[in-house]
C-alpha cells in the first residue's frame, strides 16, 4: 500500500520560495539539504520545495557515480520543467521493487527505471506520470539484486 511521503513544488528561486512559504505558514524551514532542498513538517505530513538548479550544477561539476546513477542522469536531462502549477506527489512504500513491478504491470502511465541518488544520504526512487502529466515519485527501501 503506498503512504504519501510529501509533498513537494519545484522552484525557480529557492531562496525566494523559502521565504514564502515560512510568511504563508508561519513557520520556519523544518529541515534543509543546501539549496536543493527544504521542508515544512507539520502533524506528520510534509511540504517540500525543489531546486533543480543544485542537481543540473551539481551534475555539470561533480556528476559521478557516488552522487547519481546513469539513468538519474539521463531522465534529469531530459526532463523539461515548467514552472507554475507544478507539484510532485511523493509515495513510499516498504518494498520499492515489489511496489516497481505492481505498477509497471498496471500500464497506466510512462514509468522510469528505478534511479538512485546520494546527496545528502542514498535514495532510490522511480517517477510515474498521471494523465494530466503530473509527476509520482515512489521511494522506499530497495534491495539490489
Amino acid at each position: 500500500m503506498l503512504q504519501l511521503g510529501s509533498t513537494y513544488l519545484i522552484t525557480k528561486d529557492i531562496n525566494k520560495s523559502i521565504s514564502f512559504y515560512e510568511s504563508l505558514l508561519e513557520m520556519k524551514v523544518s529541515a534543509q539539504a543546501y539549496d536543493r532542498w527544504a521542508q515544512f513538517d507539520f502533524n506528520g505530513h510534509c511540504i517540500a520545495l525543489f531546486n533543480p538548479k543544485y542537481d543540473e550544477a551539481f551534475i555539470k561539476t561533480n556528476g559521478s557515480e557516488e552522487h547519481y546513477n546513469q539513468e538519474y542522469i539521463k531522465n534529469f536531462k531530459a526532463r523539461k520543467i515548467h514552472y507554475g502549477n507544478n507539484m510532485v506527489l511523493n509515495f513510499y512504500v516498504d518494498d520499492l521493487n515489489e511496489e516497481y513491478k505492481r505498477i509497471k504491470e498496471l500500464k497506466i502511465g510512462n514509468v522510469t527505471e528505478i534511479m538512485y541518488l546520494n546527496i545528502s544520504s542514498p535514495y532510490y526512487h522511480f517517477l510515474l506520470d498521471d494523465p494530466d502529466g503530473n509527476t509520482i515519485e515512489i521511494t522506499g527501501n530497495y534491495n539490489q539484486n
